[in-house]
């Protein structure tokens, strides 16, 4: 009794388990992505790099005894002494500038990476959301052919159905147990991403997803403002760096300066010689200039040249990532609404019409469930579509310079005769595609050749 009372409190629990929304999701990736909390204290340690930078060198100070004669005799002098170097004017700032402009960088990559683990969650969410459908519609595939066996087969006692028909009947129904055997491996794999994504064991159980298409959203949306980009405005930095960097290398051909106090003090048997004190002031000649300065100075300008052109291509490929999503926004719409309005009303038709011929033996139970399995394919690719727009759409809204979009309808309706599943993007066992394979995958961004703005590693590459 008591396990049984256990038992159901248990069952209630995972009956009224609250369901996993998009929102949430969101909400608990920001909130403990290790690639997120890192990021942000890259930032913040550069940004504490930024008052050191200007910051004098300690200063020297020494002291000691003096005069000290050999043999026999105590007299000695005792010295004091202590040293300040000062950079020339305008380095100290320089400095500072630089460190700034790193730290800022930092900053607007961490931006970036923020956004770029919100599209591959968004991405990765509405996969696992594709994959249950799937794994729904091949239940609802399988169970339609078993209930029609035995249909199948009292045809064939009477002669109306052939031997061939309960063979293949069999036969798709094998085609799905192997796609749903796929689909189960697929949907373990994304279930690892949810929680990785979360920073939770990979064997944490994922709460049923929940996801609601609002039609008042598919609207287009507003124009994008490039110079709010995290990519963009690192770039930016890294040049006003690389300026900074130029300007500090010219300035190395300065001398700095260095102050010098002194101070004196004989012993007390030293009747003769008086405390006294004295100061100096020196500068460092920078002698070796040709071997040292100048090549810096055109490493300097050299690096300035390449963040300058680093920021163009940047632009060029925002712009042309803009209009590529707002261009597959719209495709995405447009599908959505060809399924909704001319697709799946004129397959229920077909089915309705499929039906009759079945009932009037015109055509046998292995057509007729062809055209039933159409239909079920078609609603999955429907929710596809919409699944389509809300990628474009968070894709327009965290625009990145890569991955490409990810794109899970087919580029054409599922048909209707002899393998005419295939041709509609689907593969064997008329299911979808491969559900977990994500693209070229996000990337993450790390520190750039030139100090701040990452060359990107495939963090995700290669697919999920």
């Amino acid at each position: 009794m008591i396990f049984l009372v256990g038992y159901a409190f248990i069952s209630a629990d995972i009956l009224f388990a609250e369901p996993l929304t998009l929102d949430i999701f969101l909400s608990q990736v920001k909130s403990e992505n290790p690639d997120l909390q890192s990021s942000k204290l890259r930032a913040e340690a550069l940004k504490q790099r930024i008052n050191p930078a200007g910051a004098l060198d300690d200063p020297f100070v020494a002291a000691g005894v003096d005069e000290v004669p050999f043999g026999a005799g105590s007299t000695y002098v005792r010295r004091y002494q202590i040293s300040q170097s000062i950079p020339f004017p305008g380095k100290r700032s320089a400095k500072v500038a630089i460190a700034e402009n790193r730290a800022l960088s930092a900053h607007s990559n961490a931006e970036t990476v923020n956004r770029e683990v919100t599209v591959l969650a968004t991405q990765v969410f509405y996969k696992t959301y594709y994959n249950t459908k799937a794994l729904e519609l091949n239940d609802q595939l399988k169970t339609l052919i078993q209930t029609s066996v035995e249909s199948i087969k009292s045809h064939y006692q009477t002669g109306d159905a052939s031997h061939h028909d309960v063979l293949l009947a069999k036969v798709e129904t094998s085609i799905l147990d192997i796609e749903r055997l796929r689909l189960l491996r697929e949907q373990k794999i994304l279930h690892a991403l949810l929680n990785e994504l979360r920073n939770l064991p990979a064997t944490t159980p994922v709460d049923a997803l929940s996801v609601q298409f609002s039609n008042n959203e598919l609207k287009e949306l507003e124009v994008s403002d490039l110079k709010d980009q995290p990519e963009l405005k690192a770039l930016e930095h890294s040049v006003r760096r690389a300026e900074k960097e130029q300007s500090l290398a010219e300035l190395a051909y300065f001398p700095d300066f260095v102050v010098q106090g002194m101070a004196m003090q004989p012993s007390s048997n030293m009747v003769e010689k008086k405390s006294n004190w004295g100061v100096m002031v020196g500068i460092n000649i920078p002698l070796y200039f040709m071997e040292k300065q100048a090549p810096l100075e055109a490493a300097a300008t050299i690096d300035k040249r390449a963040s300058i052109l680093e920021e163009r291509k940047m632009k060029n490929r925002l712009n042309t990532e803009d209009i590529d999503a707002r261009k597959q926004f719209n495709t995405a719409k447009n599908v959505v609404t060809l399924y909704k309005t001319e697709v799946l009303p004129s397959t229920t038709l077909a089915v309705q019409s499929a039906k009759n011929d079945y009932i009037a033996k015109r055509i046998s139970l292995v057509q007729y469930l062809d055209v039933l399995k159409v239909k079920r394919t078609q609603e999955l690719e429907y929710l596809a579509a919409q699944i389509d727009v809300e990628l474009a759409k968070t894709r327009l809204k965290e625009l990145l310079s890569s991955p490409p979009i990810l794109k899970l309808a087919p580029t054409k309706p599922s048909l209707f005769g002899a393998n005419a599943m295939s041709s509609g993007g689907m593969e064997g066992g008329n299911m979808p595609p491969s559900t977990v394979n994500m693209g070229r995958g996000m990337n993450i961004p790390s520190k750039t050749s030139s100090g701040d703005n990452g060359s990107r590693s495939t963090g995700m590459g290669g697919g999920m």
